[in-house]
């Protein structure tokens, strides 16, 4: 894992060494540790969530329902005063096939702690292959990762009023 980190960002070397071993596990408890009360998640794929509790109920939890392997291994990451920007891999599998993708994430530290957290990848990869294969469809839906698309699909059936 490289890594540099700017004068004043004397969190950062200590914030990404524990999002790393956060995410080799993955352990939820490690990774709510590094948010603060009032973190901003930003992903695709997943409705964005504030504070904490929303954090474990729409993004970890139903993340880890979905793909209780998925890892994020650290490339190597910068930091600049409270902006600390991470490069990771990830991995894990669906219906027994491994699938990679890679991305990046910004996140504003306080204190040691993330308050805002906004994931650049590429999520089409991810959701055509969830879309390829029925079998994998009610796994996605269960796990509440398919949840923000209902709105989608409600109004897709409805006739348009003039």
């Amino acid at each position: 894992m490289m890594g540099a980190a700017a004068e004043g960002a004397p969190d950062a070397a200590r914030f990404v060494r524990l999002f790393a071993e956060g995410w080799a596990g993955p352990s939820p408890e490690k990774l709510m540790d590094l948010l603060d009360d009032r973190i901003r998640l930003v992903q695709p794929i997943f409705a964005p969530s504030i504070g904490r509790d929303a954090a474990a109920a729409r993004f970890f939890r139903p993340l880890l329902r979905f793909m209780p392997d998925v890892r994020l291994e650290v490339r190597r990451w910068s930091a600049s005063g409270d902006v600390v920007f991470i490069e990771w891999a990830a991995s894990g599998t669906l219906s027994g096939q491994k699938l990679t993708w890679s991305g990046v994430d910004r996140l504003i530290l306080s204190n040691g702690r993330a308050v805002e957290r906004v994931a650049y990848f590429d999520s089409m990869p991810l959701l055509m292959e969830t879309l390829r294969r029925p079998s994998r469809w009610l796994a996605f839906w269960r796990s509440g990762i398919g949840r923000p698309f209902r709105a989608m699909f409600r109004g897709a059936s409805r006739p348009v009023s003039q």
